[in-house]
């Protein structure tokens, strides 16, 4: 599964590990329960070391 580091909104920092189908979309829109936010790929892509390995780089959409 690919991970996905998030940058700025309510899940900055945070890397997490995602179906590849839920990137088939540049946009990630989470929906809760816990929070809301929604996302999209960085371009050009742009991949960061993390602890969990290496992260593919997504930006809050304002």
């Amino acid at each position: 599964m690919p991970l996905v580091l998030h940058w700025g909104g309510p899940r900055h920092g945070e890397v997490d590990d995602l179906r590849a189908e839920m990137l088939t979309s540049s946009v990630l829109v989470y929906d809760g329960p816990r929070w809301f936010g929604v996302y999209q790929r960085y371009e050009p892509v742009q991949v960061r070391d993390t602890p969990e390995g290496p992260a593919e780089v997504w930006v809050v959409r304002e």
